[in-house]
């Protein structure tokens, strides 16, 4: 079972490189025009990002109990997909907005916070 689920993540995430590294097909298949840099910076994050992080978390989970360790672990690997895809957009597209920054800042603290409050249960647990 868990190899299953460390292969069932791994190809989600490889999904979602795919996705952040395609963000024309994207917006093609969603019937949109990507007006400026970050308009693409968005898409390769909501959904390429979006889906490495779920996968990431889907590999990664060692157990669905405690729940609030589960809950902590979705929430951190989704924001460090999404900040990734995020920061390969300022790298291929160039040119991120003011807003950029501040939505990957927010995403390094909840990922840090999310490493923090998991890693302090854990201690707890023992």
């Amino acid at each position: 079972m868990r190899r299953a689920r460390i292969a069932l993540g791994l190809v989600l995430v490889i999904l979602g490189a795919c996705l952040a590294l395609s963000p024309e097909w994207i917006a093609a298949r969603l019937g949109t025009i990507p007006k400026t840099e970050s308009d693409v910076i968005n898409l390769r994050a909501s959904y390429g990002g979006t889906l490495m992080g779920v996968g990431a978390f889907v590999a990664w989970l060692p157990a669905r109990r405690p729940w609030v360790r589960a809950v902590l672990g979705l929430l951190g690997w989704a924001m460090a997909g999404i900040g990734l895809a995020r920061l390969l957009g300022f790298v291929l597209d160039g040119n991120p907005d003011s807003r950029q920054f501040l939505w990957i800042i927010a995403e390094a603290v909840l990922v840090v916070g999310c490493a923090f409050a998991i890693r302090r249960l854990e201690r707890r647990r023992r």
